[in-house]
């Protein structure tokens, strides 16, 4: 008995070491040259040798995990003698790919790789008129809905790789494992920071030959954000900025640690929601968001489908009657279905943050809006 019990503790002390000596399944411990990613959290890049890049995935919902590891081989190359195995060999640039978001799709068509993406998925949601032009003439296949993919087509399409945006616990990437084809989980929107996620173009240009490109837009994008940034932080008011509406039972509000909390703050704006600390946005009740936000000064919402009117929200709701912004009607909507804002959005903070600066502040610029507008009695 004293033996067994002597066997299973070593066996635990072994096990407690291995654990430890794998846990640190990244880039840290590798020799190379880290790229600098300046507000960027969620992955990491080294360069190990002129041919081999490593790219960490971190889980957004648990940081002290992966979402996947790669080594990014130059085409004709072998990956450096030094690269772990654990990373999954990805030959760049991609020739052939499938991407499940029109927001990849449309970032991908600005790096001038459009012709290396052959599948799409949620066809119906993308507004970029390039891509739309390749769909319907077959350059591109519909693979059905991002939520269910249609398998057999993507697998037709034999892809180098798959670009997707994962959700907690989605386990996507498993679906393919099995035939070899790499899942790449890209978690850009789940970036604190307009800057932070719009900094992923850095990634997309590894991924699709256009590093150079890539780091030249990202610097056009950070120093115009800024500038924007700091003629908004010198306003005297600071009006209180609501967003969206009820759905499905509830109202989703940006919270501090949300990129649409900060696109607010940085526009010169006040989020009545900031005490949520959390990334993403805190569901709410209507009731809790009238509470807290009855008296805001001007409410934007993104919407798909019919053009609401102050009537058919009033119609949808009488809450929203309640609300200062719907008295004194100052309210503006933006169809997602024909304008670019969730393109724009999430790679060019610096158009959106521009945008909301004009709302918030049109005393200090009112020319013409490019996404949102006044919404109609």
């Amino acid at each position: 008995m004293r033996k067994l019990i002597y066997l299973l503790v070593l066996n635990l002390v072994i096990l407690s070491v291995l654990q430890g000596c794998n846990a640190d399944k990244s880039t840290n411990n590798i020799e190379g040259k880290s790229k600098n990613l300046k507000h960027a959290r969620l992955f990491k890049i080294k360069e190990i040798d002129e041919h081999t890049t490593l790219v960490d995935l971190i889980n957004p919902w648990d940081t002290t995990t992966y979402l996947g590891h790669f080594a990014l081989v130059e085409r004709g190359h072998d990956a450096a003698p030094k690269t772990p195995d654990y990373y999954n060999q990805i030959d760049v640039p991609i020739k052939n790919s499938v991407v499940y978001s029109g927001l990849h799709t449309a970032l991908i068509n600005e790096l001038g790789a459009l012709e290396s993406v052959n599948g799409v998925c949620d066809a119906d949601y993308i507004t970029d008129s390039t891509t739309i032009q390749n769909i319907r003439n077959g350059k591109i296949k519909d693979c059905g809905r991002s939520n269910a993919p249609i398998l057999e087509k993507i697998i037709s399409l034999k892809p180098d790789a798959i670009i997707l945006s994962p959700y907690f616990n989605s386990n996507e990437d498993t679906k393919y494992k099995p035939l070899g084809i790499n899942v790449i989980q890209a978690a850009d929107y789940m970036e604190k920071t307009p800057l932070a996620r719009a900094e992923w173009i850095k990634l997309f240009g590894l991924l699709y030959g256009a590093s150079e490109k890539a780091d030249s837009i990202y610097s056009e994008i950070e120093s115009q954000y800024n500038e924007i940034k700091t003629t908004a932080q010198n306003s005297r008011t600071k009006p209180t900025v609501l967003f969206d509406r009820i759905y499905s039972g509830g109202w989703d509000v940006p919270t501090s640690g949300s990129v649409t909390g900060n696109l607010i703050e940085d526009a010169g704006g006040v989020n009545p929601f900031a005490k949520y600390k959390n990334g993403g946005s805190a569901h709410l009740t209507a009731e809790e968001v009238l509470h807290t936000a009855h008296d805001a000064d001007v409410w934007l919402i993104r919407y798909a489908g019919t053009p609401l009117t102050l009537k058919s929200l009033a119609k949808e709701n009488d809450i929203y009657s309640k609300f200062k912004c719907y008295k004194t009607e100052n309210i503006y909507i933006a169809n997602t279905l024909t304008s670019q804002l969730f393109e724009d959005g999430a790679f060019h903070p610096e158009r959106i943050l521009l945008e909301m600066f004009k709302i918030i502040h049109p005393e200090l610029n009112n020319d013409p809006t490019a996404y949102y507008n006044k919404i109609a009695r």
